[in-house]
């Protein structure tokens, strides 16, 4: 596959070579390129660490005899850790010099990649990724918020197109390395494969990103809001794992009548606890996630796009590796292959995207790229009738072209619609709202997709868990569609 998208990306037309034109902070060009490419590496060490142990999933399960439902919990114990993460991001920003608490993530993202090579049992490994998830969680606003800072508006869709590639393709390469790992040494190789990355970022953050300040430290920290919501989050994750879903004494008969009457008062009580905490900061003048950001039309509408973009990528990095594994019987490696030319082709239109973004806006774009990533999701669920690798990367590919035009682009233009000192508030918002929701999608998820191909098993169907995942892409799909609307109500022109 040729390079030559990547390589004009670091052409005169690239951030890089117009840093001395665009830093807000006085820095000169060197200066500018050696936090951004600091910044590019940090970024790389999770998004490579998160994707490495997508294929290692089924191998987890297998390991320490674990089910699908505790396996999904090595993506949701790192979602919802992030979380907590990405609620401490913008005050520990206002707080401490940036450099200190980079420094201080990067650490943490270390110390959990130990615990992970060191582990006994599956709780240890959860344990491992809540402490990476709650490290990643301050490493991506923080850097998103410098990158808005020292670039000019006119910039934003180029450089959060450079930062989009060299993520996608740490995402890209991630789960092809992590497969050959797995499959030729042991599982606690993944992590251990980001130690000498971590300790490079952290020489690199030390010796090379300047000692830049907050203006505003004396910003109370809320901390009603965050104990509160943390609480929120704890009761619901041990809600979601000890809910369960059957369907074999009929959703009809007065046992299954109750139980959906009783998740549906559980949902609710959440539902309504959420609001009252939402109605809270609100009101708080300096609340510990800014939500009076939503009342941005631009920002709203695409966190509703990336929230569902989310959705549907975080299901198919759980699902398809249970897929190509599990039902499909092939090895690792090619669950690794099938994601790293998917994510690959998602980069190449992410850096083009990028590009449009700053001359056209997103509007049309994202429209294209909803519907690119609906039709494919479902064009994926047809083809588990007889699952063939050449035709799941075809798909995926496909796939891809429509996560690159529709998420960064979208994303991007939400991000430069809000005051440059209000980003790192925003991309933490952003974030937040993305893992949660899809933490408990994905839980629903492998809930039912558990419990519905134990049903068709035992009704004598014997490819219950593809036909299980069938109704879930389906459900993406439809999801994908409703957010065409918000895609319409982003701007024309940039």
């Amino acid at each position: 596959m040729s390079n030559a998208p990547i390589n004009r990306a670091f052409t005169n037309e690239s951030p890089i070579n117009e840093a001395s034109k665009s830093s807000s902070h006085g820095l000169n060009d060197k200066k500018v390129q050696q936090v951004l490419l600091t910044l590019l590496l940090g970024g790389t060490v999770v998004s490579f660490s998160n994707s490495a142990l997508n294929p290692a999933i089924p191998v987890f399960m297998s390991v320490f005899d674990v089910d699908i439902v505790m396996g999904g919990w090595v993506l949701n114990a790192y979602v919802l850790a992030m979380s907590v993460g990405l609620m401490l991001s913008g005050y520990l920003n206002k707080k401490f010099p940036f450099k200190y608490v980079y420094l201080a993530a990067i650490f943490g993202f270390m110390l959990g990649s130990v615990i992970g090579m060191l582990a006994s049992s599956m709780g240890f490994v959860i344990i491992a990724r809540a402490i990476q998830g709650l490290s990643g969680g301050l490493i991506i606003p923080l850097s998103i918020g410098m990158l808005y800072q020292i670039y000019p508006q006119q910039q934003h869709g180029r450089v959060m197109a450079l930062w989009g590639i060299v993520i996608m393709m740490s995402l890209a390469f991630g789960p092809l390395v992590g497969a050959y790992l797995v499959e030729q040494f042991a599982w606690w190789t993944l992590f251990a494969i980001t130690l000498p990355l971590s300790m490079a970022v952290m020489a690199m953050v030390w010796w090379l990103i300047p000692d830049m300040r907050s203006h505003d430290k004396k910003s109370p920290f809320d901390t009603i809001g965050f104990v509160s919501l943390l609480i929120w989050l704890l009761a619901m994750m041990v809600w979601l794992s000890t809910l369960k879903i059957d369907f074999t004494g009929g959703l009809l008969s007065s046992d299954g009548l109750l139980k959906i009457a009783t998740l549906g008062l559980l949902s609710i009580g959440f539902l309504l606890s959420a609001m009252v905490w939402w109605a809270y900061e609100r009101r708080q003048r300096h609340p510990l996630l800014n939500v009076r950001l939503f009342n941005n039309k631009t920002y709203l509408h695409s966190n509703i796009i990336s929230i569902s973009q989310t959705v549907g990528l975080m299901l198919c990095l759980l699902l398809l590796p249970v897929l190509i594994q599990d039902v499909m019987g092939e090895s690792a490696l090619w669950t690794g292959v099938v994601l790293m030319v998917a994510t690959l082709i998602a980069s190449i239109t992410t850096h083009y995207a990028g590009k449009m973004v700053d001359k056209q806006g997103a509007r049309g774009i994202g429209i294209v790229g909803i519907a690119i990533s609906a039709l494919s999701t479902l064009m994926l669920a047809w083809c588990l009738y007889q699952p063939t690798l050449w035709l799941l990367m075809l798909i995926m590919s496909m796939r891809g072209v429509g996560v690159g035009l529709a998420y960064l682009p979208t994303t991007t233009v939400g991000f430069s619609s809000l005051p440059k000192d209000a980003v790192t508030e925003g991309a933490a918002l952003n974030n937040i709202s993305r893992r949660i929701i899809s933490t408990i999608f994905i839980t629903l998820s492998t809930l039912y997709i558990g419990s519905r191909s134990a049903q068709l098993l035992a009704a004598g169907s014997s490819d219950g868990m593809a036909s299980a995942i069938q109704e879930i892409l389906v459900v993406i799909a439809v999801i994908l569609l409703f957010t065409i609307p918000s895609a319409c109500k982003l701007p024309r022109s940039p």
